[in-house]
């Protein structure tokens, strides 16, 4: 016999949580109720049968809106977050990734997972918000049980089992005050020097549960920043690295953001701000609040790249919404847009990676759009690198959007541009930071090519470029991709796109036709041989007819830019690739992607009862 506790969440009932006791489920139902954040909440019996019967169910007048887990994925995590002890759980990576996971909750309870961790009652009560706990880790180990090697259900026990060791530690933490008088006395360097006498694994645990008596009284987050800054020390790298994560892990958050701000006329305001905290110079003349002002005081020493980050997250989060910057005219947005795009300028890109080229991306396809219709994505991307005066920081834009998913969608015309972008460097100190040795340079360039997407043999292409570009500021005599291209003038478009006919192997310094070879029902297309471009469909004008019942007229076209061979979707029903060694890939239309050097292009439905025309493909050169 089970006992099912049921509620209704968005008018679907969910299981809140499964007993093998009639009155532990009633008890529950009780909780629930009382917490009035559900509509009904009942209590089902089952019996072996599987024969269900309501045995007690009731509403309230609740149904607030419920504390939910936030959207984390892959990105969100690396090797040090796969905690297989409970000491591990103390780390600044595991902090990080409960913070993003449990946004909503930590906004709600106004405190830090550096806090949290310490206290067992609290650790207790969020076990029992079951829709929130359970929902939680198996969120966490669906995406960590690949990394480990092991089924999501066994990542699952495990972490049950660390949050069961973890409630026990919080239980015995009365024993670490010595460590909070360590801080109070000494501060940071006194803290650190009292855990030297304890294991290493140890230290993460001790100094959190330090920091976390010191902000329990802080009842909100301005309070907080204050607290933790009291421990700052400018020129210790040592402190500064440790009030950098409690800094970085207070205001990682919408609601510590808006505390923090205090009074902002509009958004773009708002994102201004925060940015000069970035930079350390906030003007103390606005009306924002005195601990917004110390916190930038305290970046304008340098370091605090946790810190520099979360906000950049935050900046980052709003350029993604669809609030608007200001709430005047659309000038007025343009120019709240232009002062953001300055102040994100690096010297590789934007500040703020993948992510914030997307966001910046798809603000910009509204801001600078006409009659209501947003501005094309390819004249969207050619005026924000143009706003970038050198090589390096338009490159750096390029294969940053090009990482994101959204840029991954539009990879031809990313691609074109990065290409265009090195035919205009003419020494390796334009693609350089101070400081920075070119051999770095083209190692960094290289590991962002290939994670950017960009086809192999194009990577490899330009990668050799890099090796062959003098390190001085001598010109180079023959660019490697098409015809010379005049040096660029700050904040001009990046180059038009070359013809296929001008495009030669990036690979030698001869030019060597490429060739895409297509074979389907013992014929064979050649493109450029037979023409720059091929259409596949069911139209009889097509390079290669189908009579596939589920294809379209203009099913798919193949065509060559800038020495790669293309792939795009023309189709209602898709296309699908597959590549040797690679997982099937279903392009929607308007996907465009560049082809390997072989593979398979299906298209067809055999679920209704179609065989599908499959065309193999092959680049050869020569």
């Amino acid at each position: 016999m089970k006992f099912e506790v049921v509620v209704e969440q968005g008018g679907k009932p969910n299981i809140d949580g499964v007993f093998e006791d009639e009155a532990a489920a009633r008890e529950r139902a009780g909780y629930l109720l009382r917490l009035a954040k559900f509509p009904v909440v009942r209590v089902m019996k089952t019996n072996g049968a599987g024969k269900e019967e309501v045995i007690f169910q009731k509403a309230s007048s609740g149904g607030a809106k419920t504390t939910t887990i936030s959207h984390i994925d892959e990105a969100d995590l690396s090797a040090a977050e796969l905690c297989t002890d409970v000491l591990q759980v103390f780390s600044f990576g595991s902090r990080k990734v409960l913070l993003r996971l449990l946004r909503g909750y930590w906004d709600e309870q106004a405190v830090i997972p550096a806090e949290q961790l310490h206290r067992y009652y609290p650790l207790r009560y969020f076990e029992r918000e079951a829709l929130l706990f359970n929902p939680a880790i198996m969120r966490l180990a669906t995406l960590q049980a690949p990394l480990l090697g092991i089924k999501p259900f066994d990542r699952h026990d495990q972490i049950l089992r660390l949050f069961a060791a973890l409630k026990e530690l919080a239980q015995g933490s009365d024993a670490l005050a010595p460590f909070d008088q360590a801080l109070a006395r000494g501060g940071v360097a006194g803290l650190l020097a009292a855990t030297l006498d304890r294991a290493p694994e140890e230290r993460d645990r001790l100094v959190t549960h330090a920091f976390g008596a010191v902000l329990e009284p802080c009842r909100d987050w301005p309070s907080k920043v204050t607290a933790i800054l009291r421990f700052h020390e400018e020129g210790d790298a040592e402190n500064g690295g440790v009030i950098d994560q409690f800094l970085a892990e207070t205001v990682d958050g919408r609601e510590p953001v808006r505390a923090l701000i205090g009074y902002a006329p509009d958004l773009g305001t708002a994102l201004q701000s925060l940015l000069a905290v970035v930079h350390g110079d906030l003007d103390d003349r606005l009306p924002m609040t005195d601990e917004l002002l110390a916190l930038s005081n305290a970046l304008g020493g340098g370091g605090f790249l946790e810190t520099r980050g979360a906000l950049l997250r935050r900046v980052q989060g709003g350029l993604g919404g669809l609030t608007p910057l200001t709430r005047t005219s659309d000038s007025a947005e343009g120019k709240a847009f232009q002062a953001i795009l300055d102040r994100l300028a690096g010297f590789d890109g934007y500040l703020g990676g993948p992510a914030m080229a997307e966001s910046l991306t798809r603000r910009a396809k509204m801001v600078w759009g006409a009659g209501g219709q947003d501005a094309a994505f390819d004249a969207t991307v050619q005026r924000l690198a143009g706003r970038l005066p050198m090589p390096a920081q338009r490159i750096g834009f390029l294969l940053d959007l090009a990482t994101s998913p959204f840029g991954r969608h539009k990879a031809s015309v990313l691609i074109r541009q990065v290409a265009g972008e090195f035919e205009r460097v003419s020494s390796a100190r334009e693609l350089a930071a101070p400081g920075v040795s070119v051999d770095e340079v083209r190692a960094g360039l290289g590991r962002r090519l290939r994670a950017a997407g960009i086809p192999r043999a194009l990577a490899e292409g330009l990668i050799a470029k890099i090796a062959s570009i003098p390190d001085g500021q001598r010109s180079l005599s023959t660019p490697l991709l098409g015809a010379p291209v005049p040096a660029a003038a700050p904040f001009s478009a990046p180059p038009v796109a070359h013809s296929a006919e001008q495009t030669v192997d990036v690979r030698a310094p001869r030019a060597v036709p490429a060739r895409l070879v297509l074979s389907f029902r013992g014929q064979t297309h050649r493109i450029p041989d037979d023409g720059p471009q091929l259409v596949i469909g069911r139209s009889s004008q097509c390079g290669i007819v189908l009579d596939v019942p589920s294809a379209s007229r203009q099913h798919a076209s193949l065509f060559q830019q800038d020495g790669v061979f293309m792939l795009e979707d023309l189709s209602r029903n898709g296309t699908q690739v597959l590549v040797p060694g690679a997982e099937p890939q279903v392009l929607a239309q308007g996907d465009t992607i560049p082809l390997g050097p072989r593979g398979e292009i299906v298209i067809g439905t055999p679920e209704l009862g179609e065989e599908p025309a499959r065309i193999a493909w092959e680049v050869t050169r020569g």
